[in-house]
């Protein structure tokens, strides 16, 4: 298993930022998730797109976390749009029944366009 690790890997020149997730997200990297959540809203940033391929386990905590993450973002006009999820990650998200609350794309060329087609208002949520 992987150590716990979010980071930036991108920053797309209209703002959108892509995030990796890896490892494990239990009730102490729920926290880090909040905190470096917290930290990209308080630049302004609104629109990112969240790679989970790299997470072994996701609690609920790690779940209330990235959708805590979600409502921020979509207060302030923006959206998270999760991609590459793992088997585990994705077995979690579908038990939750969380796929009308959440958008989703295959990879992050999709999640960008995803989040190009909601700015331009190509595509509304739930879609």
């Amino acid at each position: 298993m992987r150590d716990f690790q979010i980071k930036r890997v991108e920053e797309s020149k209209d703002g959108c930022v892509v995030v990796a997730v890896e490892g494990q997200v239990g009730i102490e990297e729920a926290a880090q998730v909040s905190k470096f959540f917290e930290e990209i809203e308080n630049e302004g940033i609104v629109w990112v797109v969240v790679s989970l391929e790299g997470v072994d386990f996701i609690s609920t905590a790690g779940v209330g976390a990235l959708l805590y993450a979600v409502g921020g973002a979509r207060k302030r006009g923006g959206e998270i749009v999760f991609i590459q999820f793992s088997p585990k990650t994705k077995a979690v998200f579908e038990f939750l029944d969380l796929h009308d609350f959440i958008v989703t794309a295959a990879d992050k060329e999709s999640g960008l366009q995803v989040v190009k087609d909601i700015r331009s208002g190509a595509r509304r949520l739930n879609e």
